[in-house]
């Protein structure tokens, strides 16, 4: 008899070590599949803020022509903001010039 009582207690013992084993590996498996998600998500977030640093940087560029050129007119006498006015606005040309039209709607 104790040596069937040795034999169970080595079979509960067996059974609760196999148990544990795949309670870690369960955990270690979800544990996994959570992090990869996370990184999956992560460098998902990376890129667009990437995409929309991209796009800042491409407005300030624009805005920093447009603020040379305001630098540029205001810089320029009063007869050359009132010629650029002239052929910008009003579709002025200077006496002598010819002015071409682009009429194939393409930009």
């Amino acid at each position: 008899m104790a040596g069937s009582a040795r034999k169970q207690n080595s079979e509960a013992r067996s059974a609760v070590k196999a148990f544990r084993r795949r309670v870690i590996l369960a955990v270690l498996i979800v544990a996994c599949v959570y992090l990869s998600f996370n990184v999956v998500l992560v460098r998902w977030r990376l890129h667009k803020q990437q995409e929309q640093l991209e796009a800042v940087i491409e407005a300030i560029e624009v805005a920093r022509q447009e603020n040379d050129e305001l630098v540029r007119v205001l810089n320029g006498g009063e007869e050359e903001v009132i010629e650029r006015i002239a052929r910008e606005k009003l579709g002025y040309a200077a006496v002598g010039e010819r002015v071409f039209e682009d009429i194939s709607g393409i930009d």
